[in-house]
């Protein structure tokens, strides 16, 4: 198949994968399908006539090697829905992209892959939650797939690369742009170490259009997927109904009652029943039964008078006032004069480190050693 003419059919103007898939089946091979405009309406007789018109015209603004130039010059690679070393979660999914554009290693098929989701506007609590889990998840092998944007996304990346893992970003614009423009150099950080991956072609700008249906890709690439933060009504919600369809498991990390990024996970929990996560070790164990990520956060101390290096100010005054008998929320939310829902979110993101344990009645203490 010849990549210059495949690279031309792929950037037609709402070509889709369908009609893509359809005249390569048609004509047998991309360079044939190209040359012979006139019988597409053979290969494509759902179209209509205006929309084919249109087809042709763009036939006409486009030139092949050109295009191939620019794949050369964008120094990235291409894999199709045929080939053996396409995705093959991605493959089995409705509507797989026929063609992907990608800079860095794909992951194994016997790799697993979680993706890490939620809101582009994270406090953060949800970024801190993000990168803890990340962080561990890499630290135990598995691949974090996210989509490159602010927020979560970025947490969860540059967390999995800090920790020595792999991680992979879907885009929603073409491979030879960076958007957001913030991420270059995470953007160059996961080529070398990771994956950037999409079905979107060269040039193609970052349209509002393009991000609810590449997060298709996202749930598609993983086994599992995390939702950290999200409103009731958001994009995250797109990649959650992706992940159901396609029958991944989903999970949800418990937030701050107090916060509208916490009513999406909140009616996850409540209404879907999906798991909740409050550490690595939740999702690992759906896959690989036992297995535990290394990383000293998630260690649990057997210094009751020690606390745990890399505290933040308020984590440390919680480890202090936690000394002795389990204490009550109200108390502890009086003695260290924070708000209740500053102290809820501290609290609920030091049970993800494994620093305290919540018991029923609202009452908290330090976690038990366990070695």
């Amino acid at each position: 198949m010849g990549i210059a003419h495949l690279l031309a059919l792929h950037s037609l103007p709402e070509i889709g994968n369908v009609r893509l898939t359809a005249l390569l089946d048609y004509f047998g091979d991309a360079e044939t399908a190209w040359q012979n405009p006139e019988e597409w309406q053979r290969a494509l007789p759902q179209l209509s006539g205006a929309a084919l018109a249109q087809l042709r015209q763009a036939r006409r603004e486009l030139e092949p090697w050109e295009l191939y130039e620019r794949f050369l010059l964008a120094d990235t690679k291409l894999v199709t829905l045929p080939e053996p070393h396409y995705p093959p979660l991605l493959a089995q999914i409705d509507d797989p992209p026929y063609l992907l554009f990608y800079k860095g290693q794909l992951p194994e098929p016997t790799d697993l892959a979680i993706a890490i989701i939620g809101s582009r506007r994270a406090t953060s609590y949800g970024r801190e939650a993000a990168g803890f889990l990340a962080g561990g998840l890499a630290r135990a092998g598995a691949w974090v797939i996210a989509g490159l944007a602010r927020g979560i996304d970025t947490a969860a990346h540059q967390a999995a690369l800090h920790a020595g893992g792999k991680t992979l970003g879907v885009l929603g614009c073409g491979i030879d742009l960076v958007y957001p423009r913030e991420n270059r150099p995470l953007f160059r950080q996961m080529a070398e170490k990771g994956c950037i991956i999409t079905e979107y072609p060269l040039g193609m700008q970052p349209l509002a259009k393009n991000f609810p249906f590449r997060n298709r890709i996202i749930s598609g690439l993983s086994q599992g997927v995390i939702v950290v933060e999200a409103g009731l009504k958001s994009g995250t919600q797109i990649t959650v109904d992706y992940a159901l369809d396609q029958g991944r498991s989903l999970y949800a990390v418990p937030g701050s009652i107090f916060s509208p990024l916490s009513q999406g996970t909140f009616n996850l929990l409540k209404n879907v029943g999906v798991k909740p996560v409050a550490r690595p070790e939740d999702v690992l164990e759906d896959f690989r039964p036992g297995a535990r990520p290394v990383s000293v956060q998630q260690q649990l101390f057997t210094s009751a008078e020690e606390p745990p290096p890399g505290l933040d100010e308020l984590e440390l005054r919680i480890w202090q006032a936690l000394a002795g008998e389990k204490r009550h929320f109200n108390d502890l939310a009086a003695e260290l004069a924070v708000s209740a829902g500053e102290l809820s979110a501290k609290l609920t993101m030091c049970e993800l480190k494994g620093l305290v344990q919540r018991a029923e009645g609202q009452y908290f203490s330090r976690r038990t050693a366990r070695l």
